[in-house]
C-alpha cells in the first residue's frame, strides 16, 4: 500500500520512543490521512509543528499517554481545519493553551488533561462551538471561567477543570448549557454561592466541586430538577445550613459526598428515597439525630461506606 493512500494509522500501545518526526517534504498536502493514533508509547520531545500544516484531512488525532513535551502547537487547527477529535492528556506539555485552538470549527473532543499547561483558557477556545468534550484537569490553569463566552458551546456534555487553579464563581449562564452531563471543577479556589441556574442542566449526572470555597445555603439550587444525576460531591468548602429537601428527589443518586462543611440540623428520614445510594459521606459537619438517617437508610440496600 502507497503511503500517500493511508486513511488511519494506529501504532497506539506499543514501546515506540523518541521523536515523532515530521512528515517528509514529499508528502503533498493532498495526504488523506484522517486518524492518527500514537497513544500509549514512549515519545517524548516536542510534537511536530509543521506536519499539520500538510494534513488537511486530519479528523482524529490521539497523542496520549507519551511523554511529548513543549508547547501544544499552535499550527494544529490552522492546519487540519477537519479536525474533530484532539487528545493529549498524560504527557509532559506546558505553556499556555494556543488561542488558535478556536480556529477548530468541527472539534467535538478536546483533551489534554494531567500535562504542566499553564495560564488562563482563552477566550477563543470558546469559539470551537462544536465542542462537546472539554478536559484540562491536573494542569496549572489560573483565572475565572467567562460565562458570556462558555454560552457559545451549547453541545457541551462534559466541562472538567478539576484540579488546577481557577478562581471566581460559577457563571450564572451555566444554566444555558442544556446538554450538560458531566461537570468536574473540583480541587480549584472557586468561593462564592452556587448558582441557582445550575437547576436548569436538567441532564447532568455527575457534579464534583469538591476542596473549593464554596459556599452560602446549598438550597438555593433545587435539585428536584436534576432527575439525571448520579454523583454529587461537595467535600470540604464551606456550605451551610441544612442539607435541603431537593435534594432528597434524585432518586438515581448512587453517591453524596457533604463532609467537610457547615451543615448542622437533621438529615430529613426522605433520603431513605434514594433507593440507588452506594457511597454516602457526611463527615466533619454539624448534624444532629444522625441516627434518625441511618434508620432511614435501612431501605438503600446498596450502601457500602457511610462515614
Amino acid at each position: 500500500m502507497s503511503s500517500s493512500s493511508i486513511i488511519a494509522l494506529d501504532v497506539s500501545f506499543n514501546r515506540l520512543n523518541g521523536t515523532l518526526h515530521e512528515l517528509p517534504s514529499s508528502i503533498t498536502t493532498d495526504r488523506p490521512l484522517q486518524v492518527l493514533n500514537v497513544s500509549s508509547n514512549q515519545f517524548s520531545l516536542e510534537l511536530p509543528s509543521a506536519t499539520w500544516k500538510m494534513m488537511k484531512n486530519l479528523i482524529a488525532f490521539n497523542a496520549s499517554k507519551n511523554s511529548f513535551t513543549g508547547h501544544i502547537p499552535s499550527s494544529l487547527c490552522l492546519g487540519s481545519p477537519s479536525l474533530a477529535l484532539l487528545d493529549l492528556c498524560h504527557n509532559q506539555l506546558s505553556g499556555d493553551i494556543p488561542n488558535t485552538l478556536g480556529n477548530c470549527s468541527k472539534l467535538k473532543v478536546l483533551k489534554a488533561g494531567n500535562n504542566h499547561l499553564s495560564g488562563i483558557l482563552p477566550v477563543e477556545i470558546f469559539h470551537a462551538t462544536s465542542l462537546e468534550y472539554l478536559s484540562f484537569p491536573n494542569n496549572g490553569l489560573q483565572g475565572e471561567l467567562d460565562g458570556a463566552q462558555m454560552v457559545k458551546l451549547s453541545n457541551l456534555a462534559t466541562l472538567d477543570l478539576g484540579e488546577n487553579h481557577i478562581s471566581g464563581n460559577i457563571p450564572e449562564s451555566i444554566g444555558q448549557l442544556r446538554r450538560l452531563e458531566k461537570l468536574h471543577l473540583g480541587n480549584n479556589n472557586m468561593p462564592e454561592e452556587l448558582p441557582s441556574t445550575m437547576g436548569n442542566c436538567t441532564n447532568l449526572k455527575t457534579i464534583d466541586l469538591k476542596i473549593n470555597n464554596f459556599s452560602g445555603d446549598l438550597g438555593k439550587v433545587n435539585f428536584s430538577t436534576l432527575q439525571n444525576l448520579r454523583s454529587l460531591d461537595l467535600m470540604r468548602n464551606r456550605l451551610g445550613g441544612i442539607v435541603p429537601e431537593s435534594i432528597y428527589s434524585c432518586s438515581m443518586l448512587t453517591a453524596l459526598r457533604l463532609s467537610g462543611n457547615h451543615f448542622h440540623g437533621e438529615i430529613s428520614p426522605r433520603i431513605g428515597n434514594l433507593k440507588h445510594l452506594s457511597f454516602l459521606s457526611l463527615g466533619s459537619n454539624s448534624f444532629t439525630n444522625i441516627m434518625k438517617a441511618l434508620h432511614a437508610l435501612k431501605s438503600c440496600r446498596n450502601i457500602s461506606k457511610n462515614k
